[in-house]
């Protein structure tokens, strides 16, 4: 395998894993903190509130896109950031996080779950401290599964 290439079936394994921790923590943190930010909403109510259309879109938008994203840390972020694994993938998941929330001035204004109140505004402090929970687990999981099988043999 070249430097640059991508051990496929390890990134998609590590970004279903880091996908259901990322949705885990979400759970956990609308527990203790009251805060009931709902990351499938965040995805699948984007053009509808209706169910169970919002929780099938939210499903899969969700795994897709995090596979996407441990497709593009597979490829660059591995190779390109510094320090082990877990470091590595915490950084590439701020890195993304950082460029995708500013967004949120357009989102909040024409996302349906948050138009109709079904979600809270994505632009508060309580749901910016959450996101950055949620990539903080989604990015540690990743970056301790994703390790190609030729660093594995050294």
């Amino acid at each position: 395998m070249k430097q640059s290439e991508v051990d496929m079936e390890r990134a998609l394994f590590a970004g279903a894993v880091a996908a259901t921790a990322f949705l885990a923590t979400t759970w956990v943190d609308s527990q203790v903190s009251s805060h009931p930010y709902n990351d499938l909403k965040l995805v699948g109510q984007f053009f509808t509130t209706r169910s169970p259309a919002w929780i099938i879109q939210g499903v899969a938008g969700h795994y897709t896109f995090a596979l996407l994203v441990s497709l593009l840390y597979a490829r660059w972020g591995y190779n390109l950031l510094p320090g082990p694994g877990w470091l590595k993938g915490l950084i590439f998941l701020q890195i993304e996080n950082s460029l995708i929330y500013p967004g949120a001035v357009i989102f909040d204004k024409v996302h349906a779950g948050v138009r109709s109140g079904q979600l809270p505004p994505l632009l508060s402090r309580k749901s910016f401290w959450g996101q950055l929970l949620r990539h903080v687990a989604f990015g540690l999981a990743l970056g301790a599964l994703y390790k190609p099988e030729r660093d594995r043999e050294s």
